[in-house]
């Protein structure tokens, strides 16, 4: 599995169908004839990865929103390596 630097950025990718439901997000996939389900962390990772938030200010922003003691760092990283294997984000153009 590729390492998500800290100062990544990603975008969400072309296509998407997003819909709210009321436990989360379901992201209707064309390209791949994919039905995604989102919970609420997810949601907002793939936000503001669209908002050109970096890996590392992901994390700073659910420690802050969730009063945590720690960034949430690893559990980030695994979200948005979930969500790039899934084709739902990938990496920002310049």
């Amino acid at each position: 599995m590729d390492q998500i630097a800290p100062d990544s950025l990603y975008e969400q990718a072309e296509g998407l169908e997003i819909t709210e439901v009321p436990d989360g997000r379901v992201v209707y996939q064309a390209s791949a004839g994919k039905v995604h389900y989102l919970n609420p962390t997810a949601i907002i990772v793939i936000e503001l990865c669209a908002s050109r938030q970096s890996a590392a200010q992901i994390a700073d922003f659910l420690k802050d929103a969730y009063s945590l003691g720690d960034a949430p760092t690893e559990s980030v990283n695994a979200c948005i390596r979930s969500l790039l294997d899934e084709g739902l984000l990938r990496p920002a153009s310049p």
